[in-house]
């Protein structure tokens, strides 16, 4: 039987976009194997829940992905990707190959004569998103390495010719199909949207509390749980807090996970600056599990995205994650997460870079207290009822390897 070869710059298993695709299409009978960097410790080959994985090169790290990425940029193909893929046709049958992000794009088109379909997996608005990961970046060689190799306009050109090229093109939003045809007249038949939707059994991580030492029951609790970055607009909840702690004295914003050492030295000294060291706690990295209760013990659960044209174009996972754990949602209005909110009254929508409105919006929460609760339940609902769940947007995955 013949495979579907997806193809990732990232760990296996650990990117849950990629995880959830491979699992599905093996749910549905599939053979799928993914091809990703070999890092210290792995194995080189291994199967994780009927996913075959083949990793290729060796002891992969940040130096050696920015040294293929500059490559790459120059030259639109990645030496470690093409080769190992030759490697990986060599030993299975690969009959579709499933491209995830733009840079890799150009490798995976070197093969498209060698596959019946050729798919590329748009994760994000990649072009949008290289004006906005680096702001924070501080030093200056990697920086002017940043402008020259990673340049929108560069990025958006190849964005435009491999959209093109390929036999089809997933988005993860619907916002990002729209982008793709009003700017660079894609035909709208080979896009196809499969959010980032969670599959309904996660709501089980819910059920069960463990124990957690972050948030205490005596705290107004405005978490966020994710990786730190300029885009996601954190710096906008820190600034709040002085107004937030003068009519809530004992709100705490928790952030929990982690994220480079130029963006965690740039949050830490607006917190410094804002003179709220006291209300504000960079608890790092905590086990899903823990996780999972931190949430549902929060008196909110932020996603306070900067709105710009890498976040109107993609959605995080923990959107879905949140709606399930029946905890109040503040979201910013970034065009994707105000049209689900909004559709399903299942939050609280701020308006994106307003530091006023975000204060605003906690203060009003504060003082509704109870009568907010039914936002939880249409939250959950709408995932677990009404089709925002990976069954039913996996299904428009499966219908793009229908023909095997």
């Amino acid at each position: 039987m013949s495979y579907i070869g997806m193809v990732v710059d990232a760990s296996y298993p650990n990117d849950i976009r990629v995880r959830k695709e491979a699992e599905s299409l093996v749910d549905s009978g599939k053979k799928v194997v993914v091809i990703c960097p070999h890092k210290k410790g792995d194995a080189k080959t291994e199967t994780i829940n009927g996913v075959a994985v083949f990793r290729i090169g060796n002891n992969y790290s940040n130096a050696k992905k920015g040294l293929h990425d500059i490559f790459e940029s120059a030259f639109n193909i990645n030496l470690l990707f093409f080769f190992g893929i030759k490697k990986a046709m060599k030993t299975y049958a690969i009959k579709y190959l499933h491209i995830h992000d733009l840079p890799l794009a150009g490798t995976g088109y070197k093969f498209k004569s060698k596959v019946k379909k050729l798919i590329l997996d748009m994760h994000e608005n990649y072009p949008e998103a290289l004006k906005t990961w680096f702001l924070w970046k501080t030093n200056p060689i990697i920086k002017l390495k940043n402008f020259i190799f990673m340049n929108p306009k560069l990025w958006s050109y190849k964005e435009k010719r491999y959209c093109k090229k390929y036999d089809a093109v997933i988005c993860v939003v619907e916002e990002m199909k729209e982008k793709l045809i009003a700017n660079f007249n894609i035909n709208p038949n080979k896009l196809v949207v499969v959010s980032n939707f969670e599959k309904k059994e996660f709501a089980a991580n819910f059920l069960n509390s463990v124990a957690q030492n972050i948030i205490k029951p005596t705290d107004f609790s405005i978490t966020y749980v994710g990786g730190f970055g300029p885009h996601r607009g954190l710096d906008i909840a820190i600034k709040a807090m002085p107004e937030i702690v003068n009519k809530i004295p004992n709100a705490t914003l928790f952030l929990i996970g982690k994220g480079s050492a130029n963006v965690e030295q740039k949050l830490k000294e607006i917190t410094r600056d804002e003179n709220v060291e006291n209300n504000v706690r960079f608890v790092g990295y905590r086990p899903f599990n823990e996780v999972s209760t931190i949430m549902q013990e929060s008196t909110i659960n932020i996603i306070p995205h900067k709105s710009n044209g890498h976040t109107d174009n993609t959605i995080p996972h923990k959107l879905f994650q949140i709606m399930m754990s029946k905890s109040l949602l503040l979201v910013s209005s970034c065009k994707p997460l105000k049209r689900i909110v909004e559709k399903y009254d299942a939050g609280i929508v701020f308006k994106a870079d307003d530091v006023h409105d975000f204060a605003n919006k906690v203060i009003m929460i504060h003082e509704a207290g109870d009568a907010l609760n039914s936002k939880k339940e249409n939250a959950f609902d709408a995932v677990i009822h009404k089709g925002e769940n990976w069954e039913t947007e996996s299904l428009k995955l499966h219908s793009l390897y229908t023909a095997n």
